[in-house]
């Protein structure tokens, strides 16, 4: 039975035409450019994440350690106007503590705070508290724009205006025509260029680690964002 099913796929794959079959390059002409478009904005949203550990060895006093915190989040919350559903507390665990050095310490109860502020003239005066606070560890902030949707799409029609740019100076040069796209993504092809050689040998790519010595103070500011997006476009060469 498997041998039939192996020459029944074989007669199959004989029958499709060769232009049918799967290329590692079109059948026409053409001229494959990447581009981007970038912007600097200011956020108008903001989210804070932080743990609130609690090192107790009795699992009671931990837990009410934990509770105690989170009351005192919510209360700096209504006293500065922030939502309570903007507050989220998730991911309750008990796990190895540690100290300063990073060495493990006795296990402790841990909780994920995630909260979101949607007015940034109040964030120093959310922020600045919570870090203050004791029990509350691994702070993290992003930013973003409500905008967002908007600002993307007009980062990509510039992304696809200067790929065109890029690719009518290609095809002048080739004395050829530019025709019209036959392949577009929003990111980069994944081994696109190594699929048709053109991966120059000294290209790869670096890892950054992030800073662990990082001032606490530095949450509270709200810097400019910079968004980047990416193109791929195939056009067709007359």
């Amino acid at each position: 039975m498997l041998k039939q099913l192996v020459l029944a796929a074989a007669l199959a794959a004989a029958a499709i035409p060769a232009a049918a079959q799967a290329s590692p390059l079109p059948a026409y002409p053409f001229v494959h450019v990447n581009a981007e478009a970038s912007r600097y904005t200011t956020p108008n949203i903001g989210a804070l994440d932080f743990v609130i550990a609690a090192p107790d060895p009795d699992p009671a006093q931990a837990r009410a350690t934990v509770e105690t915190r989170i009351a005192e989040v919510r209360a700096l919350l209504q006293e500065q106007g922030v939502p309570l559903e903007d507050l989220e507390t998730r991911d309750v665990r008990r796990e190895p503590g540690r100290n300063r050095a990073g060495e493990a310490t006795a296990q402790e109860l841990r909780v994920s705070v995630h909260l979101i502020v949607r007015d940034l003239s109040k964030w120093r005066a959310v922020v600045e508290p919570l870090l203050d606070k004791p029990n509350l560890v691994d702070f993290a902030t992003s930013f973003d724009i409500v905008e967002r949707e908007q600002f993307e799409a007009d980062l990509m029609a510039d992304a696809l205006r200067d790929a065109r740019r890029r690719a009518e100076i290609i095809a002048k040069g080739a004395k050829r025509k530019l025709g019209a796209v036959t392949a577009v993504t929003p990111a980069g092809v994944k081994n696109v260029g190594a699929t048709i050689g053109l991966v120059r040998a000294d290209i790869g790519f670096t890892r950054v680690k992030a800073a662990s010595n990082v001032d606490s103070r530095n949450f509270l500011s709200v810097d400019a964002i910079k968004l980047v997006q990416p193109v791929d476009v195939v056009f067709r060469l007359e």
